[in-house]
């Protein structure tokens, strides 16, 4: 794990996907500050550790330490038979969010072209529906996207829906799938 981490900031990746991975705020502060023990040298992570170093009640820090646990983003191993704490689950998870996003941005050359592509959609469908899309509805679209649909294609299905006359989300994902079949057909 830590080749994973040599050129990235655990605590910079932490604190741009801590809401992603439903981590609270005491919970991130627990984080960091077991990170920054951790690279101190320090193995054994106790609540009473904490309640030097943070500005937290023992009782927060205990909740905190204890969801940690459970969500297995804090685990324990050990390590010439001594017993220490690990962060390797939540430094995987957050690499491979990271990962996620890279490997986003680069099928769409940048954020601002990805942003672009977006609205350009989101204005379409709102054109086609006459109305506001619903932030439920602009989700849908945007999954489309991240599942690697291209806008010719989104837009194509949006146009054939509405001249069915059966313009829906439903309908719209129903063409994207079958164009897709074809596609893998060809």
């Amino acid at each position: 794990m830590k080749n994973n981490f040599r050129f990235l900031d655990f605590n910079a990746l932490l604190l741009e996907y801590y809401k992603e991975l439903n981590i609270n705020n005491d919970e991130l502060l627990v984080l960091l500050m077991a990170n920054h023990l951790i690279e101190e040298g320090e193995i054994t992570l106790t609540n009473e550790l904490f309640e030097i170093k943070l500005n937290m009640s023992f009782a927060d820090i205990d909740n905190a330490f204890n969801s940690l646990l459970t969500k297995k983003y804090i685990t324990f191993e050990t390590i010439n038979d001594e017993f220490c704490a690990s962060l390797k689950n939540i430094k995987n998870l957050l690499f491979d969010l990271y990962k996620k996003d890279i490997l986003n941005i680069d099928s769409f050359g940048n954020k601002n072209e990805k942003n672009d592509v977006r609205k350009e959609l989101i204005s379409s469908f709102e054109h086609y529906f006459e109305r506001e899309l619903t932030s439920s509805e602009i989700d849908y679209v945007y999954k489309w996207l991240e599942n690697g649909i291209k806008q010719e294609m989104i837009l194509d299905a949006l146009k054939d829906s509405y001249n069915l006359n059966q313009l829906s989300l439903k309908n719209i994902d129903s063409i994207i799938a079958k164009k897709l079949k074809e596609e893998e057909s060809e």
